[in-house]
């Protein structure tokens, strides 16, 4: 296994290379530029506005640009104007060094070091999205298989098919207009139950409070409705998937020597057909982790959470190249590893399985 795990590694370089290249080819063709964005006054003048550009180094072009995130910017010749000040330095950053550089809206900072001041509240997030969607889908699914046919079975059908289509922005927005204003304010108030503000809070991780956020279960109602959002569609595909899979099982030979022993209905469901039915999922455990990731961006916007997914939105807004770079080398290498991951699971759970 240890060769395998090397070899996808190796095998996943030219991958990750290869995304680098597109999506900064991307990046550059969107309309606008940092400058602009970064020196929002009318009255700035021309060959200020040029100076800024040459020490940003988005006027060169763009393979130029490219190699200089990459490798570094020391091999170049060193920008002077007229006056032989110097308008570029060679900072000798490239991610090849490990350095993505300095972000152009957070002067002086290290996009990584802003990342990892994000990446707590994202992780947080992921993980309570993770608890809820796996568990309900899973269990949904197994409730739905055992009763082929029934209400419950078409019920969840078809949640899992408007699940799967709704999108998480409009259902993120509707969410709010909710439980922001129709259920305290139109429903709630009328009956005298409450006094018209929201139930839950809508936005943030925790109240604006100095020293920084309390402990999770002493703000745990700030994490329910973007949990609820962003569980939503991995309960639709899970439980879709959960249950195709037990269907498969439930009459299996095993199963109906579990039912002969006298074992009452939850062991034969979630003790024998469950561990047999689960395996095919160890393939989108990773994948499902590193899509919530992406998904971040979406919800951590929509909500205000202060983790990388909104750093990520106010990145692209502001064509703050280094930090998109960085964001898209992160979530490029969770990927990779993800389906790894997948696989190695895959292997633990089935000992049939070899490399």
């Amino acid at each position: 296994m240890q060769k395998y795990i090397l070899r996808r590694i190796v095998q996943a370089l030219p991958t990750l290379l290869g995304i680098t290249f597109i999506v900064y080819f991307i990046m550059l063709l969107v309309p606008g530029d940092p400058v602009s964005l970064l020196a929002f006054d009318p009255t700035l003048r021309q060959d200020e506005r040029d100076r800024l550009a040459r020490q940003l180094g988005v006027n060169d072009p763009f393979i130029l640009q490219y190699l200089r995130w990459l490798i570094g910017d020391d091999w170049m010749m060193v920008d002077t104007n007229a006056d032989g000040e110097v308008d570029a330095w060679g900072d000798n950053y490239g991610i090849l060094r490990g350095d993505f550089g300095t972000s152009f809206k957070f002067r002086g900072s290290n996009p990584l070091t802003l990342i990892a001041e994000r990446l707590g509240a994202t992780i947080e997030l992921n993980i309570a999205v993770l608890l809820v969607g796996l568990t309900s889908g899973i269990t949904i699914g197994v409730l739905a298989a055992v009763s082929r046919g029934g209400w419950f079975d078409k019920s969840t059908r078809v949640l899992a098919v408007v699940g799967d289509s709704v999108p998480a922005f409009w259902l993120g927005l509707m969410v709010l207009v909710f439980f922001g204003i129709a259920l305290p304010r139109d429903i709630l108030e009328p009956m005298g139950i409450g006094n018209g503000s929201p139930l839950l809070p809508m936005g943030g991780r925790c109240p604006p409070v100095r020293g920084g956020c309390p402990p999770i279960f002493l703000r745990i109602h700030f994490l329910i409705l973007p949990t609820a959002v962003s569980a939503f569609g991995v309960i639709a595909v899970w439980s879709r998937y959960m249950r195709a899979s037990m269907l498969e099982t439930i009459n299996a030979d095993f199963m109906r020597t579990a039912r002969a022993k006298g074992l009452n209905h939850s062991q034969v469901w979630f003790r024998h057909g469950l561990r047999n039915a689960i395996l095919p999922f160890a393939v989108f455990l990773g994948p499902t982790f590193v899509g919530l990731l992406g998904g971040s961006v979406i919800i951590e916007r929509i909500f205000t959470w202060p983790g990388v997914g909104l750093l990520t939105f106010d990145a692209l807004v502001s064509r703050d190249y280094p930090m998109v770079m960085a964001n898209v080398m992160i979530a490029s290498v969770l990927t990779v590893l993800g389906y790894i991951l997948s696989d190695i699971l895959y292997a633990i759970f089935d000992p049939r399985v070899r490399f």
